[in-house]
């Protein structure tokens, strides 16, 4: 039978407790002694972490989104889709303190290693290195982001792939989320969508298995996820007048490629370096002799890993397809940063989660596969020590150097009393993360010419102001509200406009791991 094939042979009664039961009660009281280790390791790092512009955007924009439909359409100039935005809204009308957010993204990652640490069919070393790696510890736990919802739900595919068949439903409501969580996991889950046609289609057609029931469900899951594509599809497409990662590069060029190509050591050795600036910066690209051998090193991994999944279909056009895309996309639209190139990593893992469980075909390959397969695990647990050691050096340079200035530039405004006052932020990403911190409604932009709260990734964003600029749109908005006005800058003003304008300097706030969030306030005085 069709579902005889997929199912796991049922397990033997017997007088006495089985194995499997034993294991099964092992394994749970593991994953939760894990989970509540990551809590306490993950809510030391994330009281330690001072969120920057691009974690306050996302809550700016639910925080100030009057409704749903208002949502969507502040989210066209985002680049990915709502479903983080969403979860937070309901948040916002809760409290305007971001650090509600902080909590709520830890706990959508703790949800991840209980499951991961539950149910992956991976050794338990494995997942204690998994748990407490680069990406599930930091990346993707610490900075609040819209990617731990992704691999959440990659997550939850992962242990719903085992009886797929009975549960196809349920497979396509979590790839409909999946596509709406980012541009990145929308790759993912089409890969997934494939993958699960091509099994479908193939181990039913072909190899006549019979499949017994109702075949609705199961067409009715793949109808899911074709609409949770299309969707997410139609909610990037961005305006005309966008102002963000405009244009595409269908140019090929041997060097670009290669370089892109090299994302995937970046993705699965991530090692920050142990300074200040540490978050994207990876310690082996200082290593000459790892610049000779990365390039033939990706493509080494690249071939093993087709080579591991040749005999299992499911997992070879999962991986292949992932994997393509997502270099593809950095390739032609954004070439991203360490928070995006880990879907490459979390592609690794989880088609490798979902190999044991993946249909086989009977080739002549079949061999070479099997012996590129027992060389998986010494590769997994050097990736996962590599990881482990990321996520160890990301958490204690988070922990000792400030991340973002904006939370104590905010607090020394509240302390001055200034928080009320009318507010002239140049440079928009940075300063609009000071009015996430100060829970402030609004301040004025000049390069969009416009009050608002978060950015708007408009082409009028992208205006060019001078410093005189600025200095007189806010004598302009002194004189109209009569009242002083606060001036916040990521750079220095000279003497010569602090002089001609009368400026006060308050105060400078520098040093931090985004340096452009460096802040320093002048103040304005009404005549």
């Amino acid at each position: 039978m069709f579902l005889q094939f997929y199912s796991q042979p049922p397990v033997p009664q017997t007088k006495e407790p089985d194995f499997p039961l034993r294991q099964d009660k092992r394994n749970l009281y593991y994953a939760i002694g894990v989970t509540t280790l990551f809590l306490i390791v993950g809510g030391y790092g994330a009281a330690h972490h001072e969120m920057w512009r691009d974690e306050i955007q996302a809550w700016l924009l639910a925080r100030d989104s009057t409704s749903v439909f208002d949502l969507l359409a502040n989210m066209k100039y985002e680049g990915h889709p709502a479903l983080w935005h969403l979860c937070l809204m309901p948040l916002t009308r809760i409290t305007h303190s971001p650090i509600i957010m902080q909590v709520f993204h830890l706990l959508i990652a703790a949800t991840t290693v209980f499951l991961f640490t539950r149910y992956a069919p991976f050794h338990w070393i494995h997942k204690f290195l998994f748990t407490f790696g680069y990406f599930a510890l930091y990346e993707y736990a610490i900075i609040a982001r819209n990617y731990a919802l992704g691999m959440l739900l990659i997550t939850i595919f992962c242990v719903l792939y085992r009886e797929r068949y009975k549960r196809f439903v349920w497979i396509g409501i979590v790839l409909i989320l999946l596509s709406h969580t980012s541009v990145h996991a929308l790759i993912v889950a089409i890969s997934i969508g494939v993958a699960l046609m091509v099994e479908y289609l193939y181990f039913y057609c072909c190899k006549e298995e019979t499949l017994t029931g109702n075949r609705l469900p199961i067409w009715l899951g793949f109808a899911l996820i074709g609409i949770g594509i299309v969707t997410a599809i139609l909610q990037l497409n961005p305006p005309s007048d966008t102002g963000f990662a405009v244009g595409w590069n269908f140019n090929l060029k041997i060097e670009r490629i290669n370089n892109i190509t090299k994302i995937m050591t970046q993705a699965l050795l991530p090692f920050p370096k142990a300074v200040v600036g540490f978050w994207g910066r990876n310690r082996f690209n200082d290593i000459g002799l790892f610049q000779l051998i990365r390039l033939p090193l990706c493509h080494l991994i690249f071939f093993w890993c087709i080579l591991r999944f040749m005999k299992r279909p499911t997992a070879l056009v999962t991986y292949f397809m992932a994997t393509v895309g997502l270099l593809a996309f950095f390739y032609v639209k954004y070439g991203g940063s360490i928070r995006h190139h880990g879907f490459l990593f979390i592609t690794f893992v989880f088609t490798s989660w979902i190999y044991y469980d993946c249909p086989e075909i009977d080739r002549p390959f079949s061999r070479i596969s099997a012996l590129a397969q027992k060389c998986f695990g010494p590769v997994f647990t050097v990736l996962l020590i590599v990881n482990f050691l990321g996520g160890m050096t990301a958490i204690r340079m988070d922990s000792q150097h400030i991340f973002s200035n904006a939370k104590r530039t905010a607090e020394y405004i509240k302390e001055q009393g200034m928080q009320d006052m009318i507010m002239v932020g140049h440079g928009s990403p940075p300063a609009s993360t000071i009015v996430g911190y100060l829970e402030k409604d609004r301040m004025f932009y000049p390069q969009g010419t416009r009050f608002s709260s978060f950015v708007r990734w408009d082409r009028a964003r992208g205006n060019i102001v001078t410093n005189e600029d600025i200095v007189i749109k806010a004598e302009q908005l002194s004189l109209q509200h009569t009242q002083n006005v606060l001036i916040i800058l990521n750079y220095v003003l000279g003497e010569g406009l602090i002089e001609q304008y009368q400026l006060m300097f308050l105060n400078s706030f520098t040093g931090a791991t985004i340096g452009n969030e460096s802040y320093h306030l002048y103040l304005l005085k009404t005549n």
